[in-house]
């Protein structure tokens, strides 16, 4: 595990920092950082109050901003009353998108995305000159484009997932069409099964995560004969179990070719696996829950690849995670989280959807966590 859930808090003391345009603001009231997986920008939320705003730097002066470049930082400093930015972690490097004021009740609030936004706000521009077209050269040559470092992983003309000429014709369409860098880059790691994300200003496109890794374990033991309280690192834990996707589950993709006036119809499904003691108990005799997509020119090993794809994606969202926690500077998305000690199926392993760490002056730094996954004996 990369965590030590089973100790007690320890007396460290959190300190945040807040930077604009490269000066460390005053007035800080509370920030927030949502650190996103799936495809999306990770945002940001600060308060601070106008009446602690240094000369020059009131009201009017944040009015007139037309760009505010963000940095963000968390940590626990050696000494809480001496320390900087390099004392610090920076969770967050972006832009403000919105800022609104509160001349009543004394606060700026500006909220915004990281970099992200560099490849979600801009369509393609740029020629590729790779040939054969390769995902890690396309996504290398978008990075430099926009002003990131590219920290990406080599990949093959042939994707792991698709045929080698069908590869190539969904790698074509999505650079000659009108996509977002972004588009385009999340679109390739779907392809080649991988994750793609921004961390300051480094774009990443790598494997995904694997099972194996070692886990960001949330510890729950429930109160014993012996009348010990319950104990957890979570302060607050909660599960749910979607009971329409625990059903046999069929997903149907339908696509039809402009060109070849043909229709393809692929299917990928998913048993419930029964356990020996529900085998013996009248099962239901309900028709899997079907879901279907129309996809149009795809071929059948697409359409199929497809199909298992979204099954894949709707499994995960059977099994719910929701925790409450003191903040702290390990998790990220890209970690697995693994539940232990309520001795039911919620023990497994999950997948973070969202992390929220939120830094202020009243309550200091704690984090929220929603996380998913299917239920251990569901295969998909």
């Amino acid at each position: 595990m990369i965590n030590t859930p089973y100790s007690g808090s320890a007396a460290n003391i959190p300190r945040g920092i807040v930077v604009a345009n490269g000066e460390q603001v005053q007035g800080l009231i509370s920030f927030s950082v949502d650190n996103n997986n799936f495809f999306q920008a990770d945002t940001f939320r600060v308060v601070l109050a106008l009446s602690a705003q240094p000369k020059g730097r009131g009201f009017d002066y944040w009015a007139l901003q037309e760009s505010l470049q963000m940095e963000l930082y968390l940590g626990f400093p050696s000494d809480p009353n001496n320390y900087g930015r390099s004392d610090l972690t920076r969770f967050l490097l972006g832009y403000v998108d919105d800022i609104e004021f509160d001349p009543n009740g004394n606060t700026v609030t500006m909220a915004g995305r990281d970099l992200t936004s560099r490849l979600i706000d801009y369509k393609r521009t740029i020629t590729f000159n790779t040939k054969p077209l390769v995902a890690s050269d396309i996504v290398t040559q978008i990075a430099k484009e926009r002003g990131l470092t590219p920290v990406v992983t080599a990949t093959s003309v042939a994707s792991k997932s698709v045929e080698s000429g069908s590869y190539y014709q969904i790698v074509n369409s999505l650079v000659e069409s009108n996509a977002t860098y972004w588009d385009i880059i999340t679109k390739l790691a779907q392809i080649e099964q991988f994750q793609a994300y921004v961390t300051g200003n480094e774009l990443h496109f790598e494997p995904r995560t694997p099972k194996e890794t070692n886990p960001y374990v949330i510890h729950w033991q429930k109160q014993n004969v012996f009348g010990d309280p319950v104990f957890s690192n979570a302060q607050r834990l909660m599960f749910s179990r979607n009971l329409s996707i625990a059903k046999d589950l069929r997903v149907r993709v339908l696509s039809a070719g402009l060109k070849t006036k043909q229709t393809v119809n692929e299917v990928a499904d998913r048993k419930r696996v029964k356990n020996k003691t529900t085998s013996s108990v009248s099962q239901s005799t309900e028709p899997p829950q079907e879901y279907v997509y129309n996809i149009p020119n795809l071929t059948p090993a697409q359409a199929q690849k497809r199909a298992q794809a979204i099954l894949t994606t709707l499994s995960q969202h059977e099994m719910n995670l929701r925790a409450e926690m003191p903040g702290d500077l390990i998790l990220k998305p890209q970690n697995i989280i693994e539940v232990r000690g309520t001795d039911t199926a919620f023990d497994q392993t999950y997948y973070p959807s969202s992390i929220t760490r939120t830094y202020s002056m009243n309550e200091g730094f704690v984090m929220s966590i929603t996380a998913k996954n299917q239920t251990p004996n569901n295969p998909t």
